[in-house]
């Protein structure tokens, strides 16, 4: 009976894998329609993109360097 409940939930993951992609080639369809009527929005969409990535690079440094010093600071304890 486990191996029916296995094949059971691959086919619903599959199955909602497939909606979700159907529901994202709709709106990349969308996007490329909109950005054909209105280049302008090409322009915000990679300044928007480009902001996102720096903030995120600067918000991933900052926790490694947190990280980091708790992990010098536990090695200290030994020597």
């Amino acid at each position: 009976m486990e191996k029916i409940h296995f094949i059971r939930e691959a086919k619903h993951s599959t199955h909602a894998l497939a909606w979700q992609l159907v529901g994202q080639g709709i709106v990349m369809i969308f996007l490329g329609i909109v950005i054909i009527l209105y280049p302008q929005l090409l322009i915000l969409f990679f300044a928007f993109a480009f902001i996102l990535i720096g903030l995120s690079s600067l918000v991933v440094a900052y926790k490694i360097r947190r990280f980091a010093k708790k992990f010098d600071t536990f090695f200290d304890f030994f020597g």
